[in-house]
């Protein structure tokens, strides 16, 4: 994470979310799901003026790390990644998801956060490879070594 300057304040504001769809169905096994989820949230954190820092993804969840959020409540933001996603797989891929039988709703009603401070890249590394261990066969995916990649990346920043 970097630091951010504002006009009457500089620091910085690192927030961990996770999102799991209905019935903790595994609908991102599918790389088209998983490819559309992440587009839309590049976008709204991009219409919000929040950094994306990295998305990865369980086969019954999505990690995401977002930083320069001070000026949205967690609930508003968790409110806009779910609701703008939800209804673009909805409207782009619903006859891969309508077999998953998950009613009108694509995400669960609740979601976990986690704000975090100035922390290191091992530290991130480190919990990112033990929570997504469990999830998945094999402690890394493709798509979790993007977020290891970026993490390692930028040790100095974290």
């Amino acid at each position: 994470m970097e630091r951010v300057s504002s006009s009457h304040s500089y620091g910085e504001s690192g927030l961990h979310l996770q999102f799991t769809p209905k019935y903790r169905r595994q609908v991102f096994r599918d790389t088209q799901i998983q490819d559309a989820c992440r587009q839309q949230f590049v976008q709204i954190a991009k219409s919000l003026g929040i950094h994306l820092n990295a998305v990865e993804f369980g086969p019954d969840h999505t990690h995401m790390f977002v930083s320069n959020w001070k000026n949205y409540a967690i609930p508003e933001l968790a409110q806009r990644f779910k609701g703008a996603s939800s209804k673009r797989i909805r409207e782009t891929l619903w006859n891969k998801i309508r077999p998953w039988r998950m009613g009108k709703s694509f995400w669960t009603d609740g979601y976990f956060y986690e704000t975090c401070g100035s922390v290191t890249a091992e530290s991130r590394t480190f919990y990112i490879e033990r929570c997504q261990s469990k999830h998945w066969v094999s402690p890394i995916t493709k798509n979790q070594s993007q977020l290891t990649n970026w993490l390692a990346r930028k040790p100095s920043a974290l």
